[in-house]
């Protein structure tokens, strides 16, 4: 018991570390322009660009990497070279949480990417993202 107690401190210790953004325009900006390099085959960097922004621990945030990184070549052999990107939209609840959609576009289909920041005391910060062929979810249910 003692020792998880140390572990989940030292992992809470961690993620205090990120970053902040003064304000959601800069949260946006610096979450379009990762989005440019993913789509211009720098995944890395770009997911890289928003690693200080993160509120995970930066071994959770290699992992992650490096699952994003295999999966690449599937993607491509799948969906085709990636060709841009676009910003779908905006999602606020209340004042403190914000989803931004992307996709990112292949020459087949589109991948939806989601970035989720929540308004800290000082300032935004990442608490997770996420991407998936889900694109049928940017629709509205029923239309």
């Amino acid at each position: 018991m003692k020792y998880l107690l140390i572990l989940l401190f030292a992992l809470f210790a961690e993620t205090v570390k990120a970053e902040t953004l003064p304000t959601l325009t800069a949260a946006k900006a610096i979450t379009d322009k990762a989005m440019t390099m993913i789509a211009g085959n720098d995944l890395e960097g770009g997911l890289k660009l928003l690693k200080p922004y993160l509120v995970i621990p930066a071994a959770e945030f290699d992992v992650m990497l490096g699952q994003a990184t295999m999966q690449q070549p599937a993607i491509s052999q799948r969906f085709g070279k990636s060709v841009g990107k676009e910003f779908i939209r905006e999602d606020m609840v209340g004042d403190s949480l914000v989803r931004f959609i992307f996709t990112q576009k292949f020459e087949k289909t589109v991948v939806r990417w989601l970035f989720f920041y929540y308004k800290s005391p000082s300032g935004w910060v990442l608490n997770t993202f996420t991407y998936d062929d889900s694109f049928q979810l940017l629709f509205p249910i029923g239309g």
